[in-house]
C-alpha cells in the first residue's frame, strides 16, 4: 500500500511540475469575452456574361463560420488603396451599371453581379476580369460599433485590423 501511495505521489509531482515555454499571446476579446473576431478577405473576381439576363456574375466565394446575425460588406478596389463598398455605380457612354452582391448565409457564399440599364455585353476586361474585392465579415457582437456602413478605412480602424491581417485568397 505504501508503494502504491508513493508511486501515486511521484506521478502527481511529475505531472504538476512540467512547464514549457508560453505560447504567443492571442488577441483580446470584447470586454474580456471570448467573442468571434472580424475577418477581411481579399479576392479576385472574374465575371461571366449571361446574355439572357444581360448580367455579369462572378464565381462564388465561400466562407466558413458565418452566422445569420453577422454583417457582410463587400468593397471594390477603385485603384491603388482606394476601396468603395457595394453597391457601386459606374457611368459610361451607354448608361449606368452597378456592381452588387448577394450573400447566402445558408451556404456561406458571396456572389457578385454587374447589372445595368444598357447592353452590358460591351463592358471591357477592366470591369469584368481580375477585379479586386475585399469581403468583410463582422460578427453580430461588433455591429453596435457602427452607426452606418463604414468606409474601408473606418472599418479597419474601428475593428483594429491591420493591412497584414487581411487574408489573401486570390
Amino acid at each position: 500500500m505504501k508503494k502504491l501511495l508513493s508511486l501515486l505521489a511521484l506521478f502527481a509531482v511529475i505531472l504538476t511540475s512540467c512547464t514549457g515555454d508560453p505560447g504567443p499571446p492571442g488577441r483580446d476579446g470584447i470586454d474580456g469575452l471570448d467573442a468571434p473576431l472580424p475577418a477581411v478577405y481579399e479576392e479576385t473576381a472574374n465575371f461571366n456574361y449571361n446574355a439572357d439576363g444581360n448580367v455579369w456574375t462572378s464565381q462564388e466565394f465561400g466562407y466558413n463560420g458565418v452566422l445569420d446575425g453577422d454583417i457582410i460588406i463587400v468593397y471594390l478596389n477603385l485603384g491603388g488603396s482606394i476601396w468603395t463598398n457595394l453597391p457601386a455605380s459606374y457611368f459610361d457612354e451607354q448608361g449606368e451599371f452597378q456592381y452588387v452582391y448577394d450573400f447566402d448565409f445558408a451556404s456561406g457564399t458571396a456572389l457578385l453581379s454587374i447589372i445595368g440599364d444598357s447592353d452590358l455585353s460591351t463592358l471591357g476586361d477592366s470591369y469584368t476580369a481580375g477585379v479586386s474585392i475585399r469581403i468583410a465579415i463582422i460578427p453580430s457582437e461588433l455591429i453596435a460599433q457602427f452607426d452606418k456602413t463604414p468606409s474601408f478605412s473606418e472599418l479597419m480602424t474601428t475593428l483594429d485590423i491591420e493591412e497584414s491581417e487581411i487574408q489573401l485568397r486570390k
